[in-house]
Formats: C-alpha cells, sequence, structure tokens
C-alpha cells in the first residue's frame, strides 16, 4: 500500500468521525460486514466502485477523500438542482474562464487551480471514447502494458478495464487521481462529487469565483 493512498484512507476515517459514523453503520451504508469494512480503513480491502457510489448518495464526501479538497458549501444550493451532465458543462465552462484569469494574472494561486482542472478537456472532448482508461492512453500515447504497471493491475485487467467490462475500485480510482489528476468526480459519473469539485474550485478562485458564478447564472 502506497503512503499516497494511506493519506486518501487517513481522509476517509476523518470523514466517517466527522459525521459521527461508527465502523458499523459505514459499513450498513456500503452493504458489507463490520469486519471486511474495518479493513478498508487498514489498506487491506478496497471499496468498490458501487461502494464508492453508497457512500456518496450517503452524503459521505467522496472528492474531499480523494483528493484533500472540501469545499466549504458556499456554491452548492445553486447547482444541487443540476444534473450530472449540466454540471459537466459547467466545469468546462469553469475550466476556460479559470484558464483566462491564469493568462490575465499568471500568479501561483491561479496556477495551483489550473493544476486541478488541466484534465477537463481530455474527459468533455473524447469523441471517440468515453471511456477514461482509452482516453487516457490514446492521449499519453502509452501502451496497455505501461498503462497496467502504473495502475498496478494486470494486464487482462486493464483491458477489461478499457472495454468496460469491469468497474475500477477505491485504489484505481485513486491512482487516477494521483498519476493523472482525473477527478473521481468524473471517473464515478457522480453528481454529488460533481458538486463539491465546483463549489470548492470557485471557493479557491476567491473574489474571481463570484465573479464566475455571475457569468454562469447568466448563462
Amino acid at each position: 500500500m502506497s503512503a499516497t493512498y494511506n493519506e486518501m484512507l487517513k481522509r476517509l476515517i476523518e470523514e466517517r468521525k466527522r459525521l459521527g459514523l461508527s465502523q458499523q453503520q459505514m459499513a450498513r451504508l456500503v452493504h458489507i460486514t463490520q469486519s471486511n469494512y474495518s479493513k478498508v480503513e487498514k489498506g487491506l480491502h478496497r471499496l468498490s466502485y458501487e461502494e464508492l457510489k453508497y457512500l456518496s448518495k450517503a452524503n459521505i464526501d467522496i472528492f474531499y477523500i480523494f483528493t484533500g479538497y472540501r469545499c466549504a458549501g458556499k456554491y452548492v444550493a445553486y447547482f444541487q438542482q443540476c444534473a450530472y451532465v449540466e454540471l459537466c458543462c459547467y466545469l468546462g465552462i469553469i475550466y476556460l474562464l479559470i484558464v483566462l484569469n491564469d493568462c490575465r494574472s499568471n500568479t501561483e494561486q491561479w496556477k495551483d487551480i489550473v493544476k486541478r482542472v488541466k484534465y477537463v478537456p481530455l474527459v468533455l472532448d473524447c469523441k471517440k471514447s468515453s471511456n477514461i482508461f482509452l482516453v487516457i492512453r490514446h492521449t499519453t500515447c502509452s501502451r496497455q502494458k505501461s498503462m497496467a504497471e502504473k495502475l498496478g493491475v494486470d494486464i487482462k485487467k486493464f483491458r477489461e478495464l478499457e472495454k468496460d467490462r469491469c468497474l475500477p475500485d477505491s485504489e484505481i480510482i485513486w491512482k487516477l487521481y494521483n498519476l493523472f489528476h482525473i477527478s473521481p468526480a468524473v471517473v464515478l459519473k457522480d453528481k454529488n462529487s460533481m458538486i463539491n469539485e465546483i463549489s470548492s474550485l470557485l471557493e479557491a478562485a476567491e473574489e474571481n469565483g463570484a465573479e464566475i458564478m455571475d457569468i454562469i447564472k447568466q448563462i
């Protein structure tokens, strides 16, 4: 288990305790035994794709757990009524405005924010495939064997991931974020995580976040 994945597990435990939940209660949320959930927090068992979706539906902050960025909720209410597809479109607009602000100001603050959204064109402009593993491999000009090694899976498993015949678990999703900065919100196609990501980005932009929000409201 890598130190970075261990940091993610620490945030999972932190989030559970923040919400006042026991391991048994968390286990019920993801429909596994308390024993297996305990192994999750120890790094001995990986949460499945569906189990992560269960956590998000229970208002566990998946975006924070994977990325370490927690939104204060300033902009959350506005996006609650949006469908996931709409949120992706808003994210694309926010990406363009963030890049524009970075070009104008050229400060470290904007460079950090731009780094967080560099993946956005990758997932919004995947004309040939919506499979994130295939998109990343083609974009990085990588071979399947190389990608499999980076993600810590055998080549057979990677091919299954590319063909949508299996779904990534928590460690693979973490590696997608850690290696390629691909948001867990996009991998999970998760509305709650996407709302938290958008709000977190707008909050990081400080006063410019309010200006970006005004543009979104006009649209």
